[in-house]
């Protein structure tokens, strides 16, 4: 290997051959013999004639020098031109890279394939075996390798940093695989451990083992600042984020950004790291509407999943709601809402208000403090209200206790028990009962049994299966302590207790709080909750990659239950979104809590990552020597006077696969029917499914087109049904549609399909065929199912056809649109909303009840089939002249109208009668 500096050469032998340039020099520009010279006569004439194009007798200086250079590039470019090639290695023994491929990388990544890029390269020239070990590997696999440096260099460039932390202790674990292998290539092996910085557990441990097979090398990354995002829970409001940085230093300027779920940016916060310092607390104001739509927070630029934050289901802030006046006969540092508010302060936003004023407000939760009769229209309002997803939740005391005496009390989730106890039902205790536990099926069932809770006094719930399906908290002695239910999306819940502390002290434990917030979570999950209480795995939505950045779960990725959510990223559950897309449950990459050190290991030489990869210079000369070449041969076309035919021949082959293309459209094959149907002019009627219904329109069809081909210039093939669901309706101007009683409205498609044939000139006739039954003020059948079909189509406003209008005059003058009956109007486009609109002004839709097809259709030997209703056969006759004029309209538009319209235009112009 030869070195110039940053420049070196893998094979140098090869330069030797640019020694031959000057022969080649030499060889190009040397001429074929001169011709004999012999006098011959006629070339006297010759001479006197003057050439418009001479060519050179030999080849151009710079021509020449163009063929050299590009000789010289390709001779360059065997050679193998490394710049920034790493320094060769005194050992010939393998190489072993350990890559901390975790989100604590990602930052700096890049640094870390250079790296990689690099010691590939070095092992490629020496041709020394790889090997490769990953620390957040989620499979554990073992080590890859040994390898060629080419295959490393194609292995490195795929590799990506992980969203979980460094598992050192298991990539330890997992190195004395290699020994086999390290064993057969011989030599001493040298180790480099690319670390992301970061102090973990089996730090130690990876490095032992390391160093025990060779020689180490860690790789440090000093440039590239690791920048954390962390939930601040000490400052006691999850609006509060915690940034830290793994080293101090100078001042750090950064931004928050809080995202929704569709991407939206919601708040923009400024952070500061003070110079030296490690840590500062972000606030991100949003109105409590918008901050529970908060789906992300995330630090701006910064690439790592531990940069960014998923808001969970479980953080959104509930909107509580007190009633008015409830505690007012109290003193407020001792009433139950206090002590409500004061647990719930971190995590929800309250409301006093009228009990249909909370209601009206939408809140999540309602609080009831010891109120004993609810008035018979609240209660309703109440219930309904958790229907919908709302919770209430009620403490008992002695209005509640003296009100369950007398009635079974509303809105509880257990009957409660009357008697002449204290407090009207309540149960005293000369030794305090403790809180023994939580049920399995209820909210709090994650939550261990607290110590410092006990229960002097309560209010007894009435014994019996109901109430022990539905306690969710009980004392020692198996009473129930705290009992819910589930009412539609929402939940009640109980306290047998005061949420003050004068009968236990549960209002002044850290439990209190939990099974509060707890209970708000069940009016922000709704049902998805109980699955997730219950240990349902819930099926992953999105998850992040290293680099922070959102992608779809693997499809054999498993999902996780709410326990392991809480747990935080793991390799069999990477941060991201989980279980119902409307409130998913959250995991993150990192967690609130843990230490963020650097990496501190002694005795162990440390290095920096190399600035510069280094970079094959071999193909972009092979790409130059070839843009050369081909600039050599429109030169030589150029000298030789044939540029100009070169350039059609180009032409002609550039033009040829336009012509192939064009004669094999890429559109799918058409529908034969709609080609045959294209050819031949035809009119359609709609396939209702009655048999009756559909031979009349045909027959009737049938009958008309042997009237338009007797009476105009149309020639009409036989009529043909049609589905809108699935047939081309575009090669059909007119579309027949009896409407049969109880029909369905087509599906979206068809009514697509529908709406689109009107909106490009074809005309539909709706005919109910029930104008000798239709009564004013009754609908028929068959009415109602033409006003379902048309509620869903976008039709223009209608009006009753007027006299004088293009139907009843664009082949015959007739004073209406004869059926076998004509009892009410026909429906047509109101002329006041044609103007200016599609299709130049013609209806698009018939709609009316004459049954046309019945006054049309004949059977073969042209015998009418069905009776006229009145007028006999003249009307007949009238019928098959209305048919033939909307046949006209639909094929012709309003060509007739303006040619009654001309006298008058002419007139206007001045150059008509006077």
């Amino acid at each position: 290997m030869l070195s110039l500096g940053a420049l070196s050469f893998s094979a140098p032998w090869i330069l030797l051959a640019l020694a031959g340039l000057p022969a080649l020099w030499l060889v190009l520009r040397a001429t074929p013999p001169a011709p004999k010279r012999v006098r011959f006569p006629a070339f006297i004439i010759l001479r006197r004639l003057t050439t418009k194009e001479e060519t050179p007798d030999r080849t151009p200086w710079w021509v020449l020098l163009l063929r050299l250079v590009i000789a010289g590039l390709v001779i360059v470019g065997l050679a193998g031109p490394v710049l920034n090639a790493p320094t060769p290695a005194q050992t010939t023994g393998p190489l072993v890279f350990a890559v901390d491929d975790t989100w604590a990388a990602a930052g700096g990544w890049r640094l870390r394939l250079d790296a990689l890029a690099a010691g590939a390269e070095e092992a490629a020239q020496a041709g020394r075996p790889v090997f490769l070990l990953t620390t957040a590997d989620p499979a554990g696999d073992p080590p890859q390798g040994p390898m060629t440096g080419e295959a490393a260099r194609e292995l490195f460039a795929a590799l990506a940093p992980k969203p979980f932390a460094a598992d050192r202790a298991g990539a330890a674990a997992r190195l004395s695989r290699l020994d086999p292998a390290l064993a057969r290539a011989g030599g001493a092996a040298e180790i480099r451990w690319l670390s992301d910085g970061l102090a973990g557990e089996g730090d130690d441990a990876l490095a032992e083992a390391l160093a025990a097979r060779g020689a180490l090398t860690v790789y440090a990354d000093r440039e590239t600042p690791l920048v954390v995002l962390r939930p601040d829970r000490q400052a006691g409001a999850p609006a509060r984020w915690r940034v830290e940085r793994l080293r101090g230093g100078p001042e750090w300027r950064g931004a928050l950004v809080a995202a929704a779920r569709d991407g939206r940016e919601l708040a923009r916060a400024p952070a500061v790291l003070p110079a030296g310092e490690r840590t500062a607390r972000v606030a991100v104001d949003l109105p409590l509407a918008l901050r529970n739509e908060v789906a992300a927070v995330a630090i701006e630029g910064a690439r790592s999943a531990g940069a960014i934050q998923l808001a969970d289901a479980r953080d959104r802030r509930a909107l509580v709601g007190f009633v008015a006046g409830e505690d007012a006969q109290q003193d407020p540092l001792l009433s139950g809402t206090r002590y409500v508010r004061k647990a719930l302060e971190p995590y929800a936003g309250f409301l006093t208000d009228a009990l249909d004023g909370l209601i009206r407000a939408d809140v999540s939760v309602i609080v009831l403090h010891d109120v004993g009769r609810l008035r018979a229209s609240d209660a309703e309002a109440l219930a309904a209200w958790v229907e919908r997803g709302g919770v209430l939740i009620r403490f008992a005391g002695p209005s509640l206790a003296d009100a369950a005496q007398d009635e079974d009390l509303p809105l509880l989730p257990a009957p409660l028990r009357g008697g002449g106890r204290a407090f009207g039902g309540a149960l005293t205790w000369e030794t305090p009962q403790a809180l023994a536990g939580f049920s399995k099926n209820g909210p709090f069932a994650d939550m261990p049994p607290p110590d410092d809770v006990f229960v002097r006094r309560q209010v007894l719930a009435e014994p019996g299966g109901e109430t022990s399906a539905r306690t969710w908290a009980f004392l020692a002695d198996g009473t129930p302590l705290v009992t819910g239910a589930r009412r539609g999306d929402g939940a009640i819940a109980l306290f047998h207790v005061p949420a003050t502390p004068g009968w236990s002290d549960l209002p002044l434990s850290a439990t209190f709080v939990d099974m509060l917030r707890k209970l708000t979570f069940l009016s922000l999950l709704g049902p998805s909750r109980e699955e997730a209480d219950a240990g349902a795995r819930l099926s992953p939505l999105r998850v992040l990659d290293g680099f922070g950045r959102f992608r779809d779960p693997d499809p054999d990725l498993a999902g996780v239950t709410a326990a392991e959510a809480a747990a935080g990223a793991a390799p069999d559950r990477p941060p991201g979104f989980y279980g119902a897309p409307e409130a998913p449950i959250a995991v993150n990459a990192l967690g609130p809590d843990g230490a963020l050190e650097p990496l501190a290991l002694s005795g162990v030489a440390e290095t920096a990552y190399a600035q510069e990869p280094p970079a094959r210079l071999a193909p972009p000369l092979f790409a130059a020597a070839l843009a050369l070449l081909l600039l050599d041969a429109l030169v030589a076309l150029a000298l030789a006077g044939r540029l100009r035919l070169a350039a059609l021949a180009l032409l002609a082959a550039a033009s040829a696969p336009a012509s192939d293309l064009r004669a094999q459209p890429l559109d799918a094959a058409l529908d034969p029917k709609a080609v045959e149907a294209a050819l031949q002019t035809r009119l359609a009627y709609v396939r209702t499914g009655d048999p009756e219904i559909d031979r009349l329109s045909e027959l009737g069809l049938a009958a008309l087109s042997r009237e338009l081909y007797r009476r105009t210039a149309l020639e009409p093939a036989p009529p043909v049904a049609v589905d809108p669901e699935t047939d081309d309706l575009s090669v059909y101007p007119l579309l027949y549609w009896p409407i049969a009683a109880g029909a369905r409205p087509p599906s979206e498609q068809g009514l697509a399909n529908i709406e689109n044939f009107m909106r490009f000139g074809g005309l539909i006739i709706f005919d109910t065929r029930d104008d000798e039954r239709a009564v004013a003020g009754l609908e028929t059948p068959e009415r109602a199912a033409l006003r379902a079909i048309l509620a869903q189509l976008d039709l223009p406003p209608l009006a009753a056809l007027p006299d004088d209008h293009v139907l009843t005059r664009s082949f015959y003058l007739l004073d209406r649109l004869y059926g076998r009956m004509w009892n009410n109007p026909v429906w047509v486009q109101a002329p006041a909303s044609a103007a200016g609109e599609a299709n130049d002004g013609v209806t698009p839709v018939i709609i009316g009840g004459r049954d046309w097809a019945g006054a049309w259709a004949t059977d073969r030997f042209g015998r009418p089939l069905r009776p006229m209703a009145r007028g006999g056969e003249r009307a007949r006759e009238l019928a098959y002249r209305a048919g033939i004029n909307m046949a006209m309209v639909a094929y012709t538009g309003n060509y007739k109208s303006d040619q009654v319209h001309a006298p008058i235009l002419l007139e206007r112009l001045g150059r008509g009668r006077p």
